[in-house]
């Protein structure tokens, strides 16, 4: 069974902030939590790999004094995916490995959902709401799994970082699916919009450091749109 953060499936729903809930969509949310996790089949694979780091200088124009100044350049690449993205060349400076992890919950939420959107439309939107936060409890469970890991051999763990968060592409979901062999390990497929079948379903990167940051596990600070999304937390 997996544990879900009924705060999270509120804030899904469009109750951000509501102290409290009608009787009646709290029993909806009940019903779709306890139908959801009776049949759902979560899965998971993730693989660690070595981060290889580059360090260079280029010359830049110095507006304050006049002509040049030198400035240091960092770029990163592990298992063949150069590492483009600034918010998390930020995430992972320090780390020496990189985990890349995929999780899901296998196709029953999107059938629950097709199934209530013929009767009941305030049901399916909150079979959407319950998969979308047990996706993501079900990723932090894996999430703790890999900490500990790490923890063991002396590691510390950055916030995962998910393709589409700042200006990581979601183009590298190409790159989840090949390395970590998604459609045959936890049977997820992409479209080819590069979204996840079942949709119930995260890619994330984590980095792994000896240096203790005291991060959170996941953040909506690692995200463009903080301070700005009807979600972030």
């Amino acid at each position: 069974m997996i544990e879900v953060n009924r705060k999270e499936i509120e804030r899904y729903l469009g109750f951000k902030g509501v102290t409290e809930i009608d009787e009646n969509i709290a029993r909806t949310i009940d019903e779709c939590i306890e139908e959801m996790n009776a049949q759902v089949n979560p899965k998971f694979t993730y693989k660690t790999f070595p981060i290889h780091w580059r360090f260079s200088f280029k010359l830049v124009p110095d507006e304050e004094n006049g002509g040049s100044k030198k400035v240091k350049s960092t770029s990163c690449e592990f298992e063949g995916i150069q590492v483009e993205s600034g918010n998390l060349l930020k995430n992972l400076e320090g780390c020496s490995e990189i985990v890349m992890l995929a999780v899901t919950l296998g196709n029953v939420p999107d059938m629950l959902v097709r199934k209530a959107e013929v009767r009941d439309m305030m049901k399916a939107y909150t079979f959407q709401a319950v998969g979308a936060a047990m996706a993501e409890a079900w990723c932090n469970e894996i999430n703790d799994r890999i900490i500990k890991e790490a923890e063991e051999r002396g590691l510390h763990a950055r916030p995962r970082f998910s393709p589409g968060y700042g200006d990581f592409p979601l183009s590298v979901q190409k790159d989840f699916e090949r390395i970590l062999e998604m459609p045959k390990t936890i049977g997820v497929t992409l479209s080819d919009s590069l979204l996840m079948t079942p949709t119930k379903s995260i890619t994330a990167v984590i980095g792994l450091s000896e240096i203790d940051t005291n991060c959170e596990k996941s953040g909506c600070e690692q995200c463009s749109m903080a301070g700005r999304c009807e979600y972030a937390r």
